[in-house]
């Protein structure tokens, strides 16, 4: 009876271990197939305010934050990584409480397909989307006596960096995530 039991356990143990072979617990690093990455100027397919200069900085800085990862000039590099901001939104999320038709904060989500090819032109991933968002507060204060000035034009000036810095971060974990 053991023997029976030994000749069924033992091709069971073998094919545990072997699905275990190729699991990774998440954060665990995964070698990449290449060392250096071009990172080519963002293009902007949407109405994001002048969002491709800020865009492609944040790529580069994120990527250049990778040990063993660096980015390099296009006839350097292993890879290349092309950027397409595909679209762009503002989401009122609250109203002024003087003023219920006026936004107070916005949501601003962005959405950018990216494209990642070795060097020789294979394809590692092809248009894949990633996404980021931010808070934008609409009201500010001139002074404490004054009524709130809605400043969405300035507001969203400035928290362009933020957003771009946000995708830029994601775009890299794309890079680097690869399996």
């Amino acid at each position: 009876m053991k023997k029976f039991y030994y000749a069924l356990l033992a091709p069971l143990l073998c094919l545990a271990l072997a699905s275990c072979s190729n699991y990774r617990l998440a954060g665990t690093p995964v070698e990449l197939p290449f060392k250096s990455v071009y990172v080519a100027p963002a293009k902007n397919a949407s109405y994001a305010p002048q969002a491709s200069a800020p865009l492609t900085n944040a790529i580069i800085r994120a990527i250049n934050q990778v040990p063993g990862l660096r980015t390099a000039s296009e006839g350097d590099a292993q890879a290349i990584l092309e950027t397409r901001i595909v679209e762009y939104e503002r989401i009122p999320v609250a109203s002024s409480s003087s003023d219920t038709a006026l936004a107070a904060s916005y949501n601003m989500r962005v959405c950018a397909e990216c494209t990642l090819k070795r060097s020789n032109g294979d394809v590692i991933f092809k248009n894949r989307k990633v996404r980021a968002e931010t808070l934008v507060y609409t009201s500010s204060f001139t002074d404490s006596t004054a009524a709130p000035r809605n400043d969405l034009i300035g507001n969203e000036y400035q928290n362009m960096p933020v957003l771009m810095r946000e995708l830029g971060g994601k775009i890299k974990d794309a890079v680097i995530g690869i399996w």
